[in-house]
């Protein structure tokens, strides 16, 4: 199917025509130009990586310190030396109990008990009455 200047083909062969193929955007630059050239000084950044992994390395044995790893690796890097950041936990603040510590704290046994007293004599009042008069004489009498 031809529409305008879109040809749209469904595994038949294209028709041959005349016009020239559409020129590309000037945005996107051929494809031999991403392609990245090697950097000249090679040997140097080979240097650099070595000297960065031995220097991990030490610091990962506990062989240096925060302030030392990060004064060495400002200096193979060629960069000022920063002032390191210390790692502060983020849990700084009082933990609250679980779920199950909350419910078995007092209060809500306490609430438990009160509602299964107050259900049962809702159901059964005068066995309840009669469970309550003969808890009042075990621990009175």
């Amino acid at each position: 199917m031809r529409t305008g200047r879109l040809s749209i083909s469904r595994g038949h062969p294209q028709v041959a025509t005349d016009e020239a193929p559409p020129p590309h955007l000037a945005l996107v630059p051929p494809v031999a130009e991403h392609v990245p050239a090697p950097p000249a000084n090679l040997e140097a950044v080979s240097e650099r990586l070595t000297a960065l992994e031995r220097l991990v390395r030490l610091y990962e044995q506990g062989a240096l310190t925060i302030e030392e790893f990060a004064a060495e690796k400002a200096q193979i890097l060629g960069e000022p030396p920063v002032t390191p950041v210390h790692f502060v936990p983020a849990r700084t603040r009082q933990r609250r109990p679980s779920l199950l510590g909350r419910m078995l704290s007092w209060p809500f046994l306490l609430l438990c008990l009160a509602a299964g007293i107050g259900l049962t004599y809702a159901t059964q009042p005068e066995a309840t009455n009669r469970l309550v008069s003969q808890l009042y004489h075990a621990v009175a009498g």
